[in-house]
C-alpha cells in the first residue's frame, strides 16, 4: 500500500511540475484514496485472521491491482514502447515512477506469495468452539 502512496504522490508532483494539476489528478485520486481507505481497513481486519479480508485483499490488490499496473504496460511494451516509458512514463520523474512502480509490482506478488503460505493459513484457521 506504501507503494501506491508513493505513486500517487509522485503523480501529483509530476502534474505540479507540469503545471497540469486539474480535473484528470483529481480523479485520479478520488479512485485512489477510496482503494487506499478500504484496503486498510481490509489490512486491519487481516492482521486479525479474519478469512474473508485475505480473499478480499488477493481479489481487490492482487489481481485487480496489478492487473490495473501490469496490463497497460504490458500493451504498451508490445506497442513498441520501453520499459521505462511503459513504466516510468517521460520527463524527470521517469525513473524515480519505474523504480517504484517495479518494488510495487514485487511487493504484491511477494505479499500474496506470503499470504497463502502454511503460516499464514494457520493464522487464518478458526478456533475450535468449545461445549
Amino acid at each position: 500500500m506504501a507503494c501506491g502512496v508513493a505513486e500517487s504522490a509522485l503523480a501529483v508532483l509530476r502534474a505540479a511540475s507540469e503545471n497540469a494539476l486539474g480535473s484528470d489528478v483529481a480523479s485520479q485520486l478520488a479512485i485512489r484514496l477510496p482503494v487506499f481507505a478500504i484496503a486498510g481497513v481490509l489490512i486491519f481486519h487481516f492482521a486479525r485472521g479474519r478469512r474473508w479480508a485475505r480473499t478480499s485483499l488477493t481479489v481487490m490488490l492482487s489481481v485487480l491491482g496489478l492487473a490495473s499496473m501490469v496490463v497497460p504496460a504490458a500493451l504498451e511494451i508490445a506497442g513498441g514502447s520501453t520499459l521505462i516509458g511503459a513504466l516510468g512514463g517521460d520527463g524527470p520523474f521517469a525513473w524515480p515512477f519505474l523504480l517504484v512502480r517495479m518494488i510495487h509490482i514485487v511487493g504484491v506478488v511477494a505479499a500474496t506469495w506470503l499470504m497463502f503460505q502454511p503460516t499464514a493459513n494457520r493464522h487464518f484457521t478458526p478456533e475450535p468452539t468449545r461445549v
